[in-house]
């Protein structure tokens, strides 16, 4: 990334996705990934995903994959290129690519927002980068902070995830549009 497509970036508004995830998804499976046996992950997860994707003959294919070697270096690249880009202004938002067979919606949120912070965001600019600044990039005005007369999708977490972003996964309460739509206690 040189300077000239950083200025590019930063006068044309564009924002940035750096979706690590998408890389992980390509090759973590070469071996069973420990969340697997995860609470948090087993809880909602699609057992028979779990099963085609802890398959021998598929870890197999997939750690002599040519292009999950490759994306284990783009993992890499993508990481100091959201660092250089937060850095030097460009709005950073928040993406996963999740659906796809391998990329698992709810549980990979959580691991993107990890994964900024592994590489280099502070917990602060990775939970802003999913909350304000996605909205702004999808020039939707009505949520992303809490303010009166947004829309107010939330959760209430039982620890502080600017200490640790992996406190995002300890969730008591989630609200849309206001309104408790689940608590811990109705687990």
């Amino acid at each position: 990334m040189d300077q000239e497509f950083i200025d590019s970036l930063l006068e044309s508004g564009i924002c940035y996705v750096p979706t690590l995830t998408r890389e992980v998804s390509t090759y973590i499976y070469g071996t069973r990934p420990g969340f697997f046996d995860d609470e948090f992950f087993t809880e909602y997860a699609n057992e028979s995903e779990i099963e085609r994707l802890s398959e021998p003959a598929y870890m197999e294919r997939t750690r002599e994959s040519a292009s999950g070697a490759a994306y284990r270096v783009a993992l890499v690249q993508a990481m100091e290129n959201m660092v250089i880009l937060q850095d030097a202004g460009a709005p950073v938002t928040f993406g996963t690519d999740a659906g796809p067979a391998g990329r698992f919606p709810g549980y990979f949120e959580h691991m993107e927002l990890a994964l900024m912070v592994g590489g280099g965001l502070t917990p602060t600019q990775a939970l802003l980068a999913a909350t304000s600044v996605a909205a702004s990039c999808l020039g939707i005005d009505d949520i992303g902070t809490l303010e009166p007369g947004k829309w107010a999708d939330f959760i209430v977490l039982d620890e502080d995830p600017t200490r640790d972003i992996t406190y995002t996964q300890l969730i008591d309460q989630v609200y849309v549009a206001g309104q408790p739509i689940r608590t811990k206690t109705e687990n």
